[in-house]
């Protein structure tokens, strides 16, 4: 082709570029944000997220935590800041990860490729949209442990590379912000935190730099703000302690599997064969587009188009297109990083700076270094990290930075990463898990504490607003303890705006098979809750549980046994009345329906606190904690 003839297509493809795909790249960043701050005020999980919900109003109200996690803690003042507004702190939570993520996925973009900072803004606020996969379950819209510690792994990833950059300043906001990168993430996950810091260590020796006294800087200002912590909490470094391994042994009585021979484990990745083409697919294409010779730019930029396009379709109107599973957030960017490796006799290989190969092997072992001790499936819980996955095939690929591609290399990435993150949520929002399905048909609005307000399926909000009245006209009072053994309505509890005994949520027995969940995962392995849930109870004072009430649901699926349970504290199903009465919501797990009863006690509080004082000494010297 002639000379000029190519000049001539280098420039409509720069000008195609800057006029068309990058603003509308941009465009697509914006709709997606903005869509999932819009449906953040939609759908509430009476389980999951009363667990946050009770952990963070009240985190001092408890001698333990389940799972042993202080998260509770560290939103507590964010909680009281939005006045207790469940809306504003889901948004608050997804403003907080996309910026966090925004903010990394530019520094990567800077430090590794040739780009300028306006394209290296929009580039990388497109990538940092597949942190928004975190919330695929809707549940996790509500600032929860999961949550603060992918903020936490965000944190020490920017803090790490701004420490890398020139300038005293820079360098030392980095290691401060490695240091409470670290803390945030002890308070919210302590495995993740204890990797977290030998992968701190080996990305410093791994590049050979004079940095171990900041990075021991960064470590003291980590165990300052622990030690800070532990006196606010209460009872100093010896109170944190106990209260950790307090914590770890009741989740091994709950047989959630905490232990660490559970901890370090490869899970079955769950894909299928559809999975797999849609992956091999994707990753051909993506790579001819940023492969193909500039001749041949004009269709793989068309195309690049019309993905935008759908993208915001999927958005806007709901669609669902392209079916993409969990699975293939990882299959994707490995198939990608496979097909690099051989192209052009291995030019991406051959070419690598250490700190590329530094960054895509740390990017790489993040996510299951975020699940460390989780009881989920590790594939399926790391799949909320993927963002990590997109930015090690970034790091990857960054010797093709030389070759004068960045923005025509980077584009592609970042349209995949926004079509992916458009169709995992929109899933999430079409087949919220525990809930009615599709998030956008719900139209109840429902008060909640705080004075927000959240819109709800309607029979979840007949369900709160029946038991709400029925338990005021009972004479049920705002800061009442209640013992819950339906051992799944923790959100009932503070929806009402009382204090849950023992723990956030007294989990009930759950069924683990994947006949029941549908999946191959569990969710909320815990067959020993009734002896758990003793052991929790047993922490409380007893003028507490002398006047507390009793929600039960016999008949549901992970009830407690009422009668053990009563017992362990002195007390008889006859010293309780039937003070309300009302039915369970259907939900997307369980389409039946069950009764749940308010109890409240009817014998005098000072003879219900004798027999509680009674009970508690009879019981074995071994089945006692100290709540200190």
């Amino acid at each position: 082709m002639p000379r000029d003839n190519r000049f001539a297509n280098g420039r409509t493809l720069s000008v195609l570029l800057d006029r068309t795909l990058l603003p509308l790249s941009a465009l697509t960043t914006a709709i997606l944000f903005f869509w999932l701050l819009y449906y953040s005020s939609y759908g509430f999980h009476l389980s999951a997220e009363g667990l946050y919900l009770n952990s963070i109003a009240n985190p001092f109200a408890y001698a333990i935590n389940s799972p042993p996690t202080l998260f509770g803690f560290v939103y507590h003042w964010p909680y009281q800041w939005a006045g207790g507004d469940i809306a504003v702190l889901r948004m608050a939570n997804v403003t907080l990860t996309m910026a966090l993520a925004w903010i990394l996925s530019f520094l990567v973009i800077r430090r590794l490729w040739t780009v300028g900072w306006p394209h290296a803004a929009v580039l990388s606020a497109g990538i940092a949209c597949l942190a928004l996969v975190a919330f695929h379950l809707w549940t996790m819209l509500t600032p929860n442990y999961y949550t603060l510690t992918f903020h936490s792994l965000l944190m020490v990833m920017i803090g790490l590379l701004l420490a890398d950059r020139p300038g005293r300043i820079r360098q030392g906001l980095g290691w401060i912000l490695v240091g409470v990168g670290g803390w945030c993430c002890f308070m919210a996950r302590p495995p993740t935190a204890a990797a977290i810091a030998l992968l701190v260590m080996l990305y410093v020796v791994v590049l050979r730099r004079k940095s171990l006294l900041p990075m021991l800087g960064a470590a003291l200002v980590a165990l300052a703000l622990l030690i800070v912590s532990a006196y606010l909490i209460g009872g100093g470094i010896t109170g944190l302690v106990t209260r950790m391994v307090n914590s770890a042994d009741l989740e091994i009585l709950l047989g959630a599997r905490h232990e660490v021979s559970f901890m370090f484990r490869i899970d079955w990745l769950e894909t299928s064969s559809g999975q797999l083409a849609i992956a091999v697919l994707m990753a051909m294409a993506l790579l001819l587009s940023i492969l193909m010779r500039s001749t041949y730019k004009l269709v793989p930029s068309l195309a690049l188009a019309a993905v935008l396009i759908v993208t915001i379709a999927i958005a806007l109107l709901g669609t669902d297109p392209i079916s993409i599973k969990l699975s293939t957030l990882f299959l994707l960017p490995a198939f990608i990083c496979l097909g690099a490796m051989f192209n052009r006799e291995g030019l991406v290989l051959r070419t690598q700076a250490p700190t590329s190969i530094a960054l895509a092997l740390t990017f790489l072992v993040l996510p299951y270094l975020f699940t460390l001790g989780s009881n989920l499936n590790y594939w399926f819980a790391g799949s909320q990290a993927a963002l990590f996955w997109m930015l090690a095939v970034v790091a990857f690929l960054s010797p093709l930075s030389q070759q004068g591609r960045s923005v025509a290399t980077l584009l592609p990435l970042t349209v995949l990463a926004q079509l992916l993150t458009a169709t995992v949520i929109n899933t999430g929002m079409l087949k919220p898990w525990g809930e009615v399905k599709d998030v956008r048909a719900y139209t109840a609005v429902t008060p909640l504490p705080g004075g927000g307000k959240l819109m709800l399926a309607q029979s979840l909000h007949d369900y709160l607003a029946t038991a709400k009245a029925q338990a005021r006209a009972a004479g049920l009072e705002i800061g009442t303890p209640v013992i819950d053994l339906s051992g799944r309505s923790p959100g009932l509890l503070y929806v009402l705006e009382t204090r849950a005994l023992g723990l956030p949520w007294l989990v009930g027995p759950h069924d683990t098979s994947p006949a029941h969940f549908g999946q191959p995962w569990p969710i909320v392995p815990s067959p020993g809750s009734n002896a758990a849930a003793v052991e929790a109870l047993a922490l409380e004072n007893c003028a507490d549980l002398a006047k507390a009430w009793v929600l039960i649901e016999p008949e549901g699926p992970h009830h407690l046994d009422q009668a053990s349970i009563m017992a362990s504290f002195g007390a008889r199903q006859a010293d309780y009345v039937a003070a309300a009465a009302f039915d369970t919501p259907i939900n997307g797990n369980d389409p039946d329906v069950y009764r749940q009863s308010l109890l409240k006690p009817v014998r005098p509080a000072a003879l219900a606190e004798q027999f509680c004082r009674e009970a508690t000494r009879r019981r074995p010297a071994s089945q006692k904690w100290s709540p200190s």
